[in-house]
C-alpha cells in the first residue's frame, strides 16, 4: 500500500491481466499442491490478535504524517522500482498536486516507451478507512477493527537521508503470519514515504522502492503539461469518505478475512466483476468474484510482493472464479479464497 497508489495500481494491472489464461501467465505460478494447501493449517493456530503495550509517542506520530500530511502536498519527484521477478531497476516520476480541493497524480514511466497514467482522488480533509487506522482512530467505528500496534510490533531504526532529505527508519513487524514485514524510511517533515522494502518471512525482499529527488515547491502550472503520447487514466478506489462505522460487502461474505483488515469499498469492473477492498492500514487485498463457464483455473501467481490466488465458487447452481489479489503472504491469500459465501 505505501508504494505510490499509481505504481501499486499497475503492478495490480499487469498481475490480474492474464488471471483467465493460468496456463500461459507470464508471471512466476506456482500450481496449487497438497503440499502448499497442507500449510494452512498453521494460519488456523491464529485466530485472533496477539496483544501488545500501546506504540510509542513516536511512532504514532510518524504513522499520523503518513496519513495526513502527504494528501495535502504539491511536489514531483523521481523514483526506482525493483521486485524480486526482475533484477532490474525501474524509474518512475511522481507528481502531485492538489487543485479546487481535489487531490491530482501523474504517474511516468522514465525506461522504455513514453508513457504514463493519471489519477483523479479524492477530495483535501476525506479519510479513508485505512488513513483512519493509521492514525488511531478506531473508537468511532463501533467495530471489532485492531489498533496498529496490536498487528503490528513498531521499532525505529534510527535517522535516515534519502533523496537528500531527514527521514526516520521505522520497521513493522507482523505480530502474525497473515502479513509482511516492513522496512519504510518516512520523511520527518512531510511523512512521505521516501524509501520502502516489503520482505517476506523469511526476510528476503520481495519489492522495494526509494525517491532519487524530490521538489516540494513545483509550479502548479508546469504540473500540468501535455499527457505523454501512450495515456490512460487510472479508476480511483472506491472508499467511503470519513466512514463512521465498518460496513459489509453485499452479495457476498468472506467468512474469514485475516485480524485487523477491514472492508472499505465495492464496485464493479469489466465484465461485471465484483471487486471488493480490504485494509490494515498498512497492507492491503481485493477479491475479484465473477461468475464463469467451464473449467475455471485454480493457482498462484506473483509479481514481486502483489500476489494472485486463483480459486472456485459454486453458490446458487453457478460457477464463479474467485480471485485474491494483494500484498499478502500464500497462505493468507488461500485461506481468504476458500471461505468465501454468496448471501
Amino acid at each position: 500500500m505505501l508504494i505510490p497508489v499509481l505504481i501499486r495500481q499497475f503492478i495490480r494491472s499487469c498481475v490480474t491481466r492474464f488471471i483467465p489464461f493460468v496456463a500461459i501467465f507470464p508471471l512466476t505460478v506456482l500450481a496449487q499442491s497438497d503440499g502448499l494447501n497442507s500449510s494452512a493449517h498453521s494460519a488456523d493456530a491464529i485466530n485472533t490478535v496477539a496483544p501488545m503495550a500501546t506504540q510509542s509517542p513516536e511512532v504514532a506520530n510518524l504513522l499520523r504524517k503518513m496519513a495526513t500530511i502527504p494528501h495535502t502536498l504539491n511536489y514531483q519527484g523521481s523514483f526506482t522500482y525493483q521486485h524480486k521477478d526482475n533484477p532490474a531497476l525501474q524509474s518512475f516520476r511522481i507528481i502531485h498536486w492538489v487543485e479546487d480541493g481535489v487531490e491530482h497524480e501523474r504517474l511516468q514511466h522514465l525506461n522504455g516507451p513514453e508513457r504514463e497514467v493519471l489519477r483523479t482522488g479524492k477530495a483535501i480533509g476525506c479519510e479513508s478507512l485505512g488513513d483512519q487506522l493509521l492514525q488511531g482512530k478506531i473508537s468511532q467505528f463501533g467495530a471489532n477493527l485492531a489498533r496498529m500496534d496490536q498487528l503490528y510490533k513498531f521499532e525505529i531504526r534510527g535517522p535516515e537521508r534519502v533523496a537528500g532529505r531527514e527521514a526516520t527508519a521505522l520497521l513493522a513487524l507482523p505480530l502474525d503470519q497473515f502479513r509482511h514485514s516492513s522496512l519504510l524510511t518516512i520523511d520527518n517533515e512531510t511523512g512521505l514515504v521516501l524509501k520502502s522494502w516489503l520482505v517476506d518471512e523469511s526476510a528476503r525482499p520481495l519489492e522495494r522502492y526509494q525517491f532519487i529527488d524530490l521538489d516540494l515547491s513545483p509550479e502548479i502550472e508546469n504540473l500540468r503539461e501535455p499527457k505523454a503520447r501512450l495515456h490512460r487514466a487510472a479508476t480511483p478506489q472506491v472508499a467511503d469518505c470519513n466512514p463512521t462505522d465498518a460496513k459489509q460487502a453485499e452479495r457476498w461474505n468472506l467468512v474469514w478475512v485475516p485480524p485487523g483488515f477491514a472492508f472499505v469499498g465495492q464496485r464493479q469492473v469489466r465484465n461485471q466483476i465484483d471487486m471488493l477492498m480490504y485494509t490494515d492500514g498498512l497492507t492491503t487485498f481485493s477479491v475479484f468474484i465473477e461468475e464463469a463457464s467451464g473449467s475455471i483455473p485454480e493457482g498462484v501467481a506473483q509479481r514481486g510482493a502483489t500476489l494472485a490466488v486463483m480459486d472456485s465458487l459454486r453458490h446458487a447452481n453457478k460457477n464463479y472464479r474467485i480471485t485474491v489479489v494483494g500484498e499478502i503472504p500464500v497462505v493468507t491469500a488461500q485461506k481468504i479464497a476458500q471461505n468465501i459465501a454468496g448471501i
